[in-house]
């Protein structure tokens, strides 16, 4: 019953966590963090959703945000755009 149970939660848990990479690569090259919104939108296109939220830094001031969300390769990207620049990339298989 044990091994059941177990089974059954590293399956669940394997499916629901996301991965934060490096680079994300569209059809005309990569996008990397720290690359502009427009570079961006001219690689991998208009996002399939956006949302916009919060964050704070290491010094806890808060900073506006976008998260816009891909599908690309039957993976799902999340990339959170802060002042105009790409401040992290998630990855998560669809």
């Amino acid at each position: 019953m044990k091994k059941i149970i177990l089974a059954l939660a590293l399956s669940i848990s394997a499916s629901a966590f996301a991965v934060s990479v490096d680079s994300v690569r569209g059809g005309y090259g990569f996008v990397e963090r720290g690359h502009s919104y427009s570079k961006m939108i001219d690689v991998l296109g208009n996002p399939d959703s956006s949302y916009s939220h919060i964050i704070h830094d290491r010094n806890g001031w808060p900073h506006k945000a976008v998260t816009y969300s891909y599908s690309l390769n039957n993976a799902r990207y999340e990339i959170t755009v802060v002042d105009g620049a790409v401040y992290s990339i998630n990855w998560e298989r669809a």
